[in-house]
């Protein structure tokens, strides 16, 4: 562990691990973040502190200066270290303003945490802490050609990665964006929560994010004409009487040569601070929706869940999950619908009575407004002005309006829901969905609580009702639910169909939150960082059906590669009976899931990464995809100074020793899944048809000894299938009695058997 050590510099105090150096301009009221490993070039210069007051003007150290107020231990979350306080120079009537940086033994990032008290003899409203105020960021090339990476403020929101020499797009309130900011303009680019800036020609960047999330939303904003970067936490204007304190929300920062690898860090930080459940175990299922919609009725849930039943060993699901379409009305949960005569709780009781976990999704900071629940109850909800509720959804033929999560009885009601679906009625998995509600920007019966603090109210009481229930969000504001939620939703819906219905003026800059598989596949691979760290990833549903769909093959093959690979949950949502063999297969190849995230090695060199990989040990899994509208050839880099044994999943071919690089032509929307595997002197398995991951979930162990090859294998979801094996040229043919041995090209050979149970095969040459 490296010792944080405080000294006096040139300008004011310097901090440093031996990772990380902060050196203060105490004249000048700014700090200075630079990189110690690496020798990267990578630094952050001339970073201030402001305050924002409603009604005032704003309050900032920069050109103000510091007053040095010591330093102190720290052990908390991140670990042990040292902090050091520093304080603005104010006059008498002005209010205090403090920032506070830490840093950790062994931590290559720097903690900064601002905080005001009211030493006025009036009550100030808190609008904004301006964490770091317009620092430059440096990097090793010229700022046309780097890259931010944009995080939207919910599920459903696109996570993008932009080049700096373009625009931002901008995600309006309420649904896409969060509603708080400045305004867009030219140039500048903004993130919520995180946001990362990376030089993709000089490999290096600068991950900003803050690691607390429960009390106010924030967001990180990048100015290309200045080239500098700014992390505010949002107050919402809430009250600081005369003598109160408020802190901000804790900024982390780092300087990094691996910035996707930085991110994964951030992430470990905000679930560490947020005391994340680290209770993520794959989760797999059938889901109602993207079949039935609103349609749905119990007769459909049955006849699904006798096919789960019938083949429990091809589709070895966990949760039969309904989803919206059994209600009577948007916040009327607790009375179902014509369409479900013998209620939810005995609903609930079949599916365990044929051995499965029963979900169901609820969307509860909503309020329709032909619901029973807004005739009860219209000042439950958030008013956009004080004589107009809040809209926060149009949906279901109506008005829907946001539920005010600051009232102690709506508070009450939403418990009283949730015990009485999870206690009484037995459901396993809560899909709380459209979230965002209770986070959205209108007015409230108490204003001295913030938008954060609200959503977590009410997040909070669903978990206390729901005790050790999986929690699925959905629509969900990402950071404040970090804690709370045992999986989330990364993106937007998945859908029959590959683009936006109907189709964007503009694909590249509008519709990114829209139902389509384009849209939901981005958003998994650039949330890929969030996986297993802050939840279980939700890539949504795989849709594999041949009718009442636009997709194509490829297309599906595409979803299932990238669902297969999140690591996160895989749910299928067709209606089971008509699926053909071919397209139950489909299925059956993401099972049982495998819980780790591929990783997408270009990540900010393209708007969407084209190549995943994934380590599974004794080899490697690499899918390439092609997101353009016309087959094209694609050039796959292979292992530096090697060769590689390399097995093409999705055409069953095992394709050679092969080096340096493969070029492939790939169809629209397309995609390769590659086994490769380094060589050996002696024979070994080399692909398999029986899961996605290709040996890393059937393949128990291989044994050599003198001309026996023993392979060990696992049963996984797909009963039949087969695995190549290639042995040098002096082995000869394999001999076995345990599978029917085909001869292939280049030394491979197929072995095709069925896998019901644990099974050995024995070779001999």
């Amino acid at each position: 562990m490296s010792e944080v050590v405080v000294q006096e510099g040139d300008r004011g105090p310097v901090i440093s691990n031996g990772l990380v150096r902060v050196a203060v301009h105490a004249n000048r009221g700014t700090f200075s973040i630079e990189s110690l490993a690496d020798a990267l070039v990578a630094r952050l210069d001339d970073a201030s502190v402001s305050l924002a007051v409603s009604n005032q003007r704003g309050y900032s150290t920069r050109g103000i200066g510091f007053i040095e107020e010591g330093t102190m231990p720290v052990s908390d979350a991140q670990g042990r270290g040292t902090a050091l306080r520093l304080r603005r120079e104010a006059e008498e009537h002005e209010p205090e303003l403090a920032v506070t940086i830490a840093l950790y033994e062994g931590c290559p990032f720097a903690v900064i945490q601002a905080d005001a008290a009211n030493s006025t003899s009036a009550p100030l409203r808190v609008d904004a802490f301006h964490v770091v105020d317009s620092a430059v960021v440096v990097l090793p090339s010229p700022a046309e050609g780097w890259r931010f990476y944009k995080e939207g403020w919910q599920s459903w929101s696109p996570s993008l990665v932009l080049a700096v020499s373009g625009e931002d797009v901008h995600m309006a309130p309420p649904v896409a964006g969060s509603g708080v900011g400045t305004a867009p303009a030219p140039g500048r680019f903004r993130s919520e929560t995180v946001g990362a800036i990376a030089d993709p020609a000089g490999g290096e960047g600068l991950v900003a994010g803050f690691i607390s999330t429960a009390d106010q939303l924030a967001q990180v904003e990048f100015e290309r004409e200045t080239s500098t970067v700014s992390a505010v936490s949002y107050a919402d204007g809430i009250q600081l009487p005369p003598g109160g304190r408020l802190s901000s929300e804790r900024l982390l920062a780092q300087l990094s040569s691996r910035p996707y690898e930085a991110l994964q860090r951030y992430a470990d930080a905000l679930a560490a601070e947020m005391n994340a459940p680290r209770r993520f175990q794959a989760v797999s299922g059938w889901c109602s929706w993207y079949h039935y919609y609103w349609r749905v009725s119990e007769d459909d849930i049955i006849s699904n869940l006798d096919q789960l039943a019938a083949r429990r060993r091809e589709l070895p699901l966990e949760y039969v999950q309904i989803d919206d379409g059994y209600q009577t009305g948007i916040g009327d949960w607790l009375t179902a619908n014509e369409k479900f005569p013998h209620g939810m709780a005995s609903l609930a009781d079949e599916i365990h009575r044929r051995g499965f976990k029963a979900g169901i999704w609820l969307a509860p900071f909503l309020i329709g407004e032909k619901s029973d629940l807004w005739q009860q109850h219209p000042d439950w909800a958030v008013r956009y002005k004080e004589d107009r509720p809040y809209i926060a959804a149009l949906n279901w033929m109506q008005q829907c309006y946001a539920l005010d999560l600051t009232r102690d009885d709506v508070i009450a009601w939403l418990e009283d829901i949730f015990r009485t679906i999870c206690g009484d009625w037995g459901y396993d998995y809560l899909k709380v969905d459209f979230l965002y509600a209770g986070a959205v920007n209108g007015i409230r019966h108490n204003p001295d609580i913030t938008r954060a603090q609200a959503y977590r109210r009410g997040l909070e009481a669903i978990r206390r009702a729901a005790g050790e229930r999986f929690i699925l969000g959905c629509g969900n504001p990402l950071g404040p639910s970090v804690g709370l939620v045992d999986g989330s939703r990364i993106g937007p819906d998945v859908s029959p169909w590959w683009h936006p219905r109907p189709a964007p003026l503009d694909p590249e800059r509008t519709g990114l939150s829209r139902p389509s598989t384009l849209n939901s596949i981005r958003n998994v691979i650039l949330r890929s960082w969030m996986h297993g760290r802050l939840w279980l990833n939700d890539p949504d549903c795989l849709i594999v059906r041949e009718t009442d769909t636009e997709l194509t093959v490829d297309e599906i093959r595409t979803l299932t590669t990238v669902i297969g690979l999140s690591g996160g949950m895989v749910l299928d949502s067709d209606d089971l009976a008509s699926l053909t063999e071919e397209r139950r297969r489909l299925i059956s190849l993401a099972l049982p899931a495998y819980d780790t995230a591929a990783t997408p090695v270009d990540f900010f060199q393209s708007d969407i990464p084209r190549r995943l990989e994934l380590d599974c040990g004794s080899h490697r899994i690499v899918a390439v995809f092609n997101w353009d509208e016309e087959t094209a050839e694609v050039r796959v880099r292979l292992p530096d100074g090697e060769s590689v044994h390399v097995y093409d999943f999705w055409s069953g071919r095992y394709l050679g020793l092969r080096s340096k690089q493969l070029a492939l032509d790939l169809p629209p929307h397309g995609c390769t899944l590659l086994r490769l595997t380094l060589p050996i002197d002696r024979s070994l398995l080399v692909g398999s048809t029986f899961h996605l991951t290709q040996g890393r979930m059937e393949l128990f162990a291989e044994e050599w000894h003198g001309l026996h090859h023993r392979i060990q294998l696992l049963p996984v979801a797909v009963r039949e299938g087969e695995v190549t094996i290639w042995a040098p040229p002096k082995a000869g043919a394999p001999r076995t009695e345990d599978a029917e041995v085909v001869p292939l090209n280049d030394g491979a050979w197929a072995l095709k058997f069925r896998l019901d149970e644990p099974k050995v095969i024995d070779l001999r040459y």
